[in-house]
């Protein structure tokens, strides 16, 4: 898995804990949907949706079919996104969406997982650790030598609303789980659409994005420190 792809598996999962509001959109209190068990009817099922599990999806082998997980998420923050057309949360469900987008895999990877599936299933029968190594080493150089482990379709779409995200709605706070609870916080989305897009940008390119988010954007402290570590400050 390339480097890009590694970043953003693992952003998603800070992403879980994440989400945003514009400066200019109503405050929660002044919602128009229905309110449910005290909460806004789209601050609610967006709640859900972000910290629930994605879809749990099996092929017909039972191995586990990353791709599809990834795209049936998509498909419910794109609900979500059609219910709820002026909600506030609207720019951080559209930033989950293009992190998902940018993780989807190409189909062949499943192919090579259907492949250490069943080596690894050998493996365990003959109590063999030694083959068992060697199936996960035989998975590793299949997905390295794929020309692109996630699908090009779906990353051009992640790119996309990163890109969009930036233009429209570069001033839109993070709404974050803090203690089981989701909270307002100062980040703003601009900030992470401009850091997952620097990831796969030429390093000319990559500069000129981080050196942008310390100049105009609030960002979490930690990967503060990381850009600013980046670029040698």
């Amino acid at each position: 898995m390339n480097k890009l792809s590694g970043f953003v598996a693992g952003l998603c999962l800070i992403v879980l804990v994440v989400a945003p509001v514009p400066a200019f959109a109503q405050r929660e209190a002044d919602s128009p949907y229905e309110v449910i068990n005290g909460r806004p009817q789209d601050f609610t099922e967006f709640e859900e949706l972000a910290s629930g599990p994605m879809p749990w999806v099996r092929d017909r082998t039972f191995v586990p079919d990353y791709r599809a997980m990834h795209i049936a998420q998509t498909k419910r923050f794109e609900a979500f996104l059609d219910k709820y057309p002026n909600s506030p949360l609207r720019p951080e469900a559209l930033l989950r969406m293009a992190i998902l987008y940018l993780v989807v895999e190409s189909p062949e990877i499943h192919m090579f997982r259907q492949q250490l599936f069943f080596c690894q299933g050998i493996a365990l029968e003959q109590r063999s650790k030694q083959k068992m190594d060697l199936c996960q080493q035989r998975f590793q150089l299949s997905v390295a030598s794929s020309d692109n482990p996630m699908d090009p379709v779906y990353q051009f779409l992640g790119q996309q609303i990163l890109e969009r995200l930036v233009i429209q709605y570069p001033r839109a706070r993070r709404y974050i789980m803090v203690g089981g609870e989701f909270r307002f916080d100062d980040e703003e989305i601009g900030a992470i659409a401009l850091y997952v897009l620097a990831q796969g940008a030429i390093p000319k390119d990559k500069i000129l994005h981080y050196e942008t988010i310390i100049l105009e954007y609030k960002i979490r402290p930690e990967l503060m420190r990381e850009i600013q570590n980046q670029l040698g400050h």
